[in-house]
């Protein structure tokens, strides 16, 4: 048996992802769930956006999202010290939290690719050697979709198993799972200079899997891969699906013993 102590951490870290959801959504969509804006910009026009505009902007996604990071870690400290009670000596589940980098390779109604780079964070729970939950939220950005000047973004917030076939020593291969919501920011070009930009926020999910490797005592490096499905519009508006690959590394923090 197993206390609350265990799973705490793990829902408010979902909770804090999904209010990071939220909030981004808010920021991006203005109250719509899909908004959707059909822009034309001259080159004239898109060398008038100044690089201080575009950097104020990118202040307010940086400051929101800092503060959502904040609270997802703060419960997972306090998990750390929560008692001074000697641990017992039978085995129970094992907390992790790790935070790192993504790479996301983000697909098109047009079927080219896009680059994105951000942050990933990521909550465990290993019921025992083989089995585990996850909660995974990332959020990745880039300047220029397309050649449009519009900028994109994609916050995932997925929750699912995790299964460990292998371990060798102080490392051990994992597979995962994942569903939930991710929004998608982005552009898709029309016709010469003009563009549909806009967000849309819809079911998602993710299979892929990795490596962690212990280095000293709670850390750990984990790196992998996963396919990751979203949905965005074409140039009719119409609802497509995206068929995306994601990679990220990070730096894991172990509560508790293996």
């Amino acid at each position: 048996m197993w206390s609350g102590i265990a799973i705490w951490p793990l829902l408010v870290y979902g909770a804090g992802s999904f209010e990071l959801l939220v909030i981004l959504a808010n920021f991006r969509q203005k109250g719509s769930r899909d908004a959707w804006q059909e822009e034309c910009y001259s080159e004239r026009e898109r060398a008038g956006r100044t690089a201080a505009g575009m950097r104020i902007v990118g202040m307010r996604i940086t400051g929101k999202v800092a503060v959502c990071i904040f609270f997802l870690i703060a419960p997972l400290l306090a998990q750390r010290f929560v008692t001074g009670v000697p641990r017992a000596a039978a085995h129970g589940p094992v907390f992790e939290a790790s935070a790192g980098y993504t790479y996301l390779v983000l697909d098109t109604p047009s079927r080219q690719r896009v680059g994105l780079s951000g942050v990933d964070a990521n909550a465990f729970v290993d019921f025992n050697a083989r089995w585990g939950i996850m909660v995974d939220s990332s959020y990745a950005r880039t300047s220029n979709v397309l050649g449009t000047g519009h900028s994109g973004n994609v916050v995932s917030c997925l929750i699912g198993p995790v299964f460990y076939p292998v371990e060798l020593g102080n490392t051990r291969i994992f597979v995962h799972t994942l569903a939930g919501v991710s929004l998608v920011n982005s552009a898709v070009p029309v016709n010469g200079t003009y563009y549909l930009g806009g967000t849309v926020t819809r079911f998602s999910y993710a299979l892929g899997g990795g490596i962690e490797r212990t280095v000293s005592g709670p850390l750990a490096i984990r790196i992998g891969a996963d396919y990751l499905r979203t949905t965005f519009a074409n140039s009719t508006a119409a609802m497509t699906f995206q068929n995306n690959l994601r990679f990220a590394t990070g730096i894991v923090f172990r509560f508790g013993n293996r």
